[in-house]
């Protein structure tokens, strides 16, 4: 889900190149700030280090790069299409912890249950050690989960609560890209589901997400405790901390992240806003209304007609336009809508608004068409079945 790619080759008893599409966002870099690599605090095992040594290929930073756009970083619109100044590692507009929330999303830190560690996408058993996989740390385990989950999510659902007959439990990660929680990213869970049950899930997501970083939600709070529908859902059934969510592994005091965990969530909630103004997320009406968002000093964005689901989806195509030329395409008339609305959420976040005013923009930015229709690939992404897979 991600707006994010990696391109990943990974040597291992030989040179095997390897690619992959998945629902990603706007793409994100393998690489976090310096800040955010120093806190893993794992010898090499940075992503800098990985790359060195396994030959990570990346897609551009684009999440990243809108998000310091929406701080203001300094480019003239017109030229956006060839200056990527903001694209920096290190750029410096927007923090490094609202930078680790944006990646957040898509390399989100999780555990393996009891037997789950057992992945044989690559013909190799136990590549997983028994503590918090991040991409930074076990690039082989998080590799071969994905892969693994990619090809299971054809037939089964992946879940976390919630388990049926033809479902199988899933990690934060594989959640995230292939089930259950793929509102994180502003798309359906799956085809044929309503565009109102959607926008009810992205929305109490955000719910929750903003309601940490205005500090009504503490990070201590278990999930199971929140009075959210959607928060309850899919995570009702753990013991999860807000802590344990975001920072799982250094949710300690020493760290620091915790003390940042506002805007770590922030973080959180300009990916999935952002993700919902590309193609293939989302289908919106093809201009911007010339309407204000009620109650705010904000335009209503371009209406919602459909939220794509990935399953169906060839990875190719809902790739080519999460890429940093989709999302600069328009730029010589306007800024892009993904980065309008991300400078005026960056407004109301250093306003300290609290959810009951965040809400009113939030909802507006999420307006369906009046031609809104259920749930599906998206015509222009959808995966043409070969064959050998009838």
């Amino acid at each position: 889900m991600n707006f994010a790619k990696v391109l990943l080759q990974w040597i291992a008893l030989g040179t095997l190149a390897l690619s992959w599409g998945w629902s990603a966002a706007f793409q994100i870099g393998p690489l976090g700030t310096r800040h955010e690599e120093r806190l893993t605090n794992e010898s090499n095992s940075t992503l800098a280090d990985i790359a060195g040594r396994l030959g990570v290929l990346v897609k551009a930073p684009v999440h990243e790069e809108i998000t310091h756009l929406g701080k203001w970083c300094s480019v003239e619109r017109a030229n956006l299409a060839s200056d990527t100044y903001c694209s920096g590692r290190d750029v410096g507009f927007a923090s490094p912890y609202v930078i680790y929330g944006v990646r957040w999303n898509d390399l989100p830190p999780f555990r393996l249950e009891e037997g789950q560690g057992n992945c044989d996408y690559l013909g190799r058993k136990n590549v997983c050690r028994n503590q918090t996989i991040r991409f930074s740390t076990q690039p082989a385990c998080w590799y071969c989960l994905f892969k693994d989950a990619e090809r299971k999510a054809q037939s089964k659902s992946i879940v976390g609560c919630n388990r049926t007959a033809n479902s199988i439990q899933g990690n934060l990660m594989t959640r995230s890209h292939f089930g259950d929680l793929q509102f994180l990213h502003g798309m359906a869970n799956a085809a044929d589901i309503h565009p109102v049950s959607t926008r009810v899930q992205i929305l109490e997501w955000l719910e929750f997400a903003w309601k940490v970083s205005s500090k009504e939600i503490g990070p201590q709070t278990q999930l199971k405790t929140i009075d959210n529908p959607t928060i309850k859902q899919h995570f009702g059934c753990t013991e999860w901390t807000v802590a344990d969510l975001y920072l799982l592994g250094r949710q300690d005091a020493g760290s620091g992240l915790i003390t940042q965990i506002r805007e770590i969530a922030f973080g959180s909630v300009l990916h999935t806003v952002q993700d919902s103004f590309a193609a293939a997320h989302a289908e919106r009406e093809p201009h911007q209304t010339a309407e204000q968002c009620e109650g705010t000093a904000f335009t209503t964005p371009a209406r919602i007609v459909e939220f794509h689901a990935y399953g169906s989806q060839d990875g190719a195509l809902h790739d080519h336009v999460d890429s940093r030329e989709a999302m600069a395409a328009d730029a010589q008339q306007r800024w892009p809508e993904a980065v309008e609305v991300t400078r005026n959420l960056f407004e109301l976040h250093a306003d300290g608004a609290k959810w009951a005013d965040a809400s009113t923009y939030l909802q507006c930015v999420f307006t369906l068409s009046d031609h809104r229709r259920a749930s599906s690939p998206g015509h222009a992404y959808r995966r043409i079945v070969s064959t050998h897979e009838r």
